[in-house]
C-alpha cells in the first residue's frame, strides 16, 4: 500500500514539470525535491503539535506522558452514541466541560478588558433596576388616596400591598428559570415588558379587583428581573472586578426609590390634574403618578435592544460562533475607546460543554397547534423545575439552605421596614385613640361657648341651645 502511494505521489509530482504543487503530509519540511537529511529528521524530535497543528518547541517526545497515553486510547477507543450512554455519565462529562469552561471564560473577560462596553450596559441595566425598585414603592404612596378613590377598607389595603411581592416571589422562581433557558436578555426583555404593560394599565382601571390583577402581573415581572440583572451583568465582568460593580449596580434601586418620592411629591398632592368621564371614571392625581412611573421601565425596554445576549449563555447551549462574535464586540469596542484599536482578539476556539438533549421539537403536522406549544411549554417548565431541584442535591444542598436563609432575613427587615412597620405604627396610634373616646348621653347646653377641641367625643341623644 504504501508503494502504490508513493508511485501516485510521484506522479502527481512530475505532472507539467511543477514542483510547488507538491507537499508531502509527513510534517517535515523539505526544500524543493531533495531527499530529507537524517540529522534534520532527528533535530524534529524536540517539536510536536498542538491541537491546529502548528509546530511548537516542547521537551522530548521519545518517552510519552502517561496523559497522553491515555488520551490516545481513549481517542482510539470506539465512539458510543449518546442515546446508548447513560444519564450520569453524559452529567458527569457536561459537569467537567463546564468546569473547563469557566476557567477558560475567565482569562477570555479578562482579554476583553473591562471599559467603554461594561460601562454601557451598567447603566442600561441599572436602569432596569431603577424601574423594579419604582414600582415597588409606588404601592406605598398610592394607598392614601387609592383607598379613598376605591373605598378600602384594612384588610383591601394590606391586600394592595401583598399581592406585589407574591407576584415578585412567583416571577423569580418562573422567569429567573427560564433565563437558563431562554437566555438572559430575552427573559429580562420578557419581564420588563410585563412590568411595563400592567403598571401602565394599572392606573386607567378603576375597580378595586382589576387593580389587584394588575399589580400581582406587575409583581411577576418585577420579581423575574431583578435576579437576571445581576446574573446577565456578572457575565460581562472579570472576577477582581464583579463584586465592586455589582455592589454599585444596587444603587440604582435607591435612585427608583428617590424617583418615586419626588414623583409622588410633585404629583399626587395636585388634585387638579386628572380628569373626570362622567360619574363612572375618575383619573386622579394619583393615577397620573403611577402612568409617570411606570416610564423608567419602558427607557430601559428600548435601551436593552441594543445589547447582545450573554455569551456565557450561549457558550452553555452550544452556540460557539454567536459567542465569539459578541466577545469579539467587547474587545474590540473596549479596545478602541483605550485607543489601542491595532490590538487583535487572540481567541479563537472556546470549550463548549456536552449537550443533552432533553427536548424534542414535534413536527407542525402533529397534533392541533394549541397541543404543541401544551408540549412545548410544559417541557420547559419541567425543565425549569429541575433547575430548582439540582440545587437541593447533596452537593449543593446545604450553600442553598443557608443562602436561603440569609435572603429571608434581609428581606424581613428590609421589606418589614417599608410595609409591616408603618401598617402596624398606624394600627397602634388607632388603638390608642380609640381606647381615649369620650361619650356624652342625654346632656342639655345651653349659651355655651366650647373654646376647647370635640375630637374623639360622641354626644348621643343631647340638646344644645345657643351654643358657641
Amino acid at each position: 500500500g504504501g508503494r502504490e502511494a508513493n508511485q501516485i505521489s510521484d506522479d502527481y509530482r512530475y505532472q507539467d514539470g511543477n514542483y510547488e504543487g507538491y507537499a508531502p503530509n509527513d510534517g517535515y519540511y523539505r526544500g524543493g525535491d531533495e531527499p530529507a537529511h537524517e540529522e534534520d529528521a532527528q533535530s524534529d524530535v524536540t517539536e510536536g503539535h498542538d491541537e491546529d497543528d502548528e509546530v511548537y518547541e516542547g521537551e522530548y517526545q521519545g518517552i510519552p506522558h502517561p496523559d497522553d497515553i491515555k488520551e490516545k486510547q481513549k481517542k482510539r477507543a470506539p465512539a458510543v452514541d449518546d442515546e446508548y450512554r447513560d444519564r450520569a455519565d453524559l452529567m458527569a462529562e457536561r459537569m467537567e466541560d463546564e468546569e473547563q469552561l469557566a476557567h477558560q471564560y475567565e482569562n477570555i473577560i479578562e482579554e476583553c478588558g473591562h471599559g467603554r462596553f461594561q460601562w454601557t450596559l451598567f447603566f442600561v441595566l441599572g436602569l432596569a433596576l431603577m424601574a423594579d425598585g419604582v414600582e415597588v414603592f409606588v404601592v406605598g404612596f398610592v394607598l392614601p388616596s387609592a383607598e379613598k378613590d376605591m373605598c378600602l377598607s384594612s384588610s383591601n389595603k394590606g391586600m394592595v400591598g401583598l399581592i406585589v411581592y407574591l407576584g415578585m416571589m412567583v416571577g423569580a422562581v418562573i422567569l429567573g428559570g427560564l433565563a437558563d433557558k431562554l437566555g438572559r436578555k430575552k427573559c429580562l426583555i420578557i419581564s420588563l415588558s410585563i412590568n411595563a404593560a400592567f403598571a401602565f394599565l394599572s392606573s386607567f382601571v378603576q375597580g378595586y379587583g382589576f387593580f389587584l390583577f394588575c399589580r400581582l402581573i406587575s409583581g411577576l415581572g418585577i420579581g423575574g428581573s431583578l435576579p437576571i440583572v445581576f446574573a446577565y451583568f456578572s457575565e460581562f465582568l472579570s472576577r477582581e472586578k464583579r463584586g465592586e460593580h455589582l455592589s454599585w449596580l444596587c444603587m440604582f434601586w435607591m435612585i427608583g426609590g428617590i424617583f418615586a418620592s419626588a414623583m409622588a411629591w410633585s404629583i399626587i398632592p395636585h388634585y387638579g390634574w386628572g380628569f373626570s368621564m362622567g360619574t363612572k371614571y375618575h383619573f386622579h392625581s394619583w393615577r397620573v403618578f403611577v402612568l409617570v412611573c411606570s416610564l423608567p421601565c419602558i427607557a430601559s425596554l428600548v435601551a436593552l435592544k441594543f445589547m447582545p445576549e450573554s455569551p456565557r449563555f450561549l457558550l452553555e447551549i452550544g452556540k460557539h460562533d454567536e459567542a465569539w462574535m459578541i466577545l469579539k464586540q467587547v474587545h474590540d469596542t473596549n479596545m478602541r475607546a483605550k485607543g489601542e484599536p491595532e490590538r487583535v482578539f487572540t481567541v479563537s476556539y472556546i470549550k463548549t460543554p456536552k449537550q443533552i438533549d432533553e427536548f424534542i421539537e414535534i413536527q407542525s403536522s402533529t397534533g392541533t397547534w394549541y397541543q404543541r406549544w401544551l408540549v412545548r411549554i410544559t417541557t420547559t417548565f419541567k425543565q425549569v423545575w429541575d433547575n430548582v431541584l439540582y440545587c437541593l442535591t447533596a452537593q449543593y444542598r446545604m450553600n442553598t439552605l443557608m443562602l436561603a436563609v440569609v435572603w429571608f432575613t434581609m428581606a424581613l427587615s428590609y421589606y418589614g421596614l417599608i410595609v409591616w412597620f408603618p401598617d402596624m405604627i398606624r394600627y397602634l396610634q388607632e388603638e390608642a385613640y380609640e381606647s381615649r373616646v369620650k361619650i356624652f348621653d342625654d346632656e342639655e347646653v345651653s349659651y355655651f361657648t366650647f373654646n376647647f377641641t370635640l375630637e374623639n367625643q360622641i354626644h348621643r341623644n343631647g340638646e344644645y341651645r345657643n351654643d358657641k
